[in-house]
């Protein structure tokens, strides 16, 4: 070899060794890059459910949680407050959809309702979700797209105080959901089909406490026939996480012969209830604290579905031994709940500060099974007058429902606190997001105007909504989306725009 040649090789060298250390170093910052990377995504996907995995079969969506790492499940998103929100809503479904965060406090366009804060996803659409978690309790997430909620587009969404969970408690959620074969959306047309032609009798108005004749009733996913049996221990601290993911049922929540702390209600922490029924409405939630039995044994939790024979539940075990199943049908038909009796006792362990009101919003809630019509103000969405609100306003909202249903309202964005109910003061009640105005009665609500934006507030009870039950709350010098105003038919138009108009006529 000639010193030439010698030469060549060490340049050759060289640049081969330069070349390995410059792409260990990319590599290695690729990899800090992906630990740093919290992003998790919610694929939404179609698919087949079937009830208890065996039978007839309906459509439904299933939402999968990918997280930074790769792993995957379909249990929801658990996050801790004060950290990000980092998520990527991914359609991989065959219909336009939108998810919405129920009850947390988010910023408008983070909201996720099709036509107010964004537009619909389309499939094969991602769109990104980033904001920071300012509360901590039981939540969840649903479609505000069409019926998409009927067919389980949902989750639960729960925020932990911090990290450090108490390893002295068992944390168990119960997602609860009505479940029908059929399409909801042939389910809505015969609705709005509906005729009356005459005066109800007492039993017919019995049946004002349902509009659709489920098939099952879901808990985890799950009916009585094959519940999910939980292991836990004898003299064991458990917290039931009891999420109201149902469309269009209410229902009483019976601990058999276990007794519960209600420790919160809608994610807000309250004075602890003693009790072993409690009711529970349309997208509520119950924090509910239990001491199981230093005797061991098998102990249902089950979920009484209102107007109905028909339950579901799980089992708490602390034995080895198959428990017994208690049937989905009960020897007794659930009347209506009694929710006014605990909301009465309920007390918010932060209420809100004492302050005169400066804004009252009334709102009258009404409809007719003739022709399936829900109004709010005698409107129906999206023909709605908006309601608005200025920042740092204390708003009162006075719902009065004028009919023989129930109407679970929910307000966007915002925390409320209960204060009246039939004209009886209630100090320091409960703080919600979501409020069940029983029949041919009244409830006011307060809450402070902090979040501006153009939210909405509806019914959610499913079918009511489907029906036009849902209008907003618009806080005056927030820029209003063109999308949202050209849906409730407010589009200003522009100078060319209305030059042209004036030289067609």
């Amino acid at each position: 070899m000639n010193i030439n040649q010698h030469s060549l090789l060490i340049t050759l060298l060289f640049f081969l060794l330069s070349f390995m250390v410059v792409g260990s170093t990319l590599a290695g910052l690729k990899n800090d890059k992906n630990k740093d990377n919290n992003t998790i995504s919610i694929q939404v996907i179609d698919k087949q459910f079937q009830v208890d995995n065996k039978g007839k079969k309906a459509k439904a969506f299933e939402l999968v949680f990918v997280q930074p790492d790769g792993s995957t499940n379909t249990k929801g998103y658990y996050g801790v407050k004060n950290e990000l929100f980092d998520v990527i809503v991914e359609n991989k479904s065959s219909e336009a959809i939108t998810i919405h965060w129920h009850g947390l406090i988010v910023p408008n366009n983070q909201d996720g309702v099709p036509n107010i804060t964004q537009l619909p996803i389309e499939p094969g659409e991602k769109k990104a979700y980033k904001y920071r978690l300012v509360q901590s309790g039981t939540y969840w997430m649903h479609s505000h797209q069409r019926l998409q909620e009927q067919q389980q587009l949902s989750a639960p969404l729960i925020i932990y105080e911090s990290k450090d969970k108490n390893p002295k408690v068992q944390d168990i959620v119960m997602f609860l959901e009505d479940f029908t074969y059929k399409n909801p959306y042939v389910l809505f047309t015969n609705l709005r089909d509906t005729k009356m032609e005459k005066m109800k009798s007492s039993e017919d108005k019995q049946k004002d406490l349902n509009d659709i004749n489920y098939d099952a009733y879901l808990t985890n996913k799950r009916s009585l026939s094959n519940p999910e049996v939980i292991t836990t221990k004898p003299n064991k601290l458990v917290r039931l996480r009891i999420i109201n993911a149902s469309s269009s049922t209410n229902y009483q929540i019976n601990l058999g012969k276990l007794e519960g702390q209600l420790i919160a209600v809608d994610g807000e922490k309250i004075k602890p209830i003693r009790g072993n029924k409690f009711p529970i409405g349309i997208a509520n939630r119950l924090d509910i604290l239990i001491k199981l039995p230093l005797k061991k044994g098998a102990y249902p939790i089950l979920g009484l579905a209102e107007g109905t024979n028909k339950q579901t539940g799980l089992i708490l075990t602390t034995t080895k031994d198959k428990p017994i199943i208690p049937s989905p049908t009960s020897k007794n038909t659930m009347g209506q709940i009694d929710y006014y009796k605990l909301e009465r006792k309920i007390k918010s362990l932060t209420p809100l500060k004492k302050k005169p009101v400066d804004l009252t919003l009334n709102y009258l809630l009404q409809g007719t099974m003739n022709g399936y019509i829900w109004t709010i103000n005698k409107e129906s969405w999206p023909n709605i007058t908006p309601k608005k609100v200025k920042k740092g306003d204390r708003v009162e909202m006075i719902f009065r429902n004028d009919n023989s249903m129930s109407h679970p309202m929910h307000l966007h964005g915002h925390v409320f606190q209960v204060t009246e109910i039939n004209g009886e003061p209630i100090k320091d009640g409960a703080r919600r997001d979501t409020v069940l105005v029983q029949p041919h009665s009244t409830i006011k609500v307060q809450f402070d105007a902090d979040n501006p934006g153009v939210w909405a507030m509806h019914c959610h009870n499913l079918y009511h909504l489907a029906a036009g039950m849902l209008t907003t709350i618009e806080f005056e010098g927030y820029p209003l989306p063109s999308f949202y105003l050209n849906t409730i038919g407010q589009v200003k138009k522009t100078n060319t725009e209305l030059q042209y108009s004036e030289e067609k006529k």
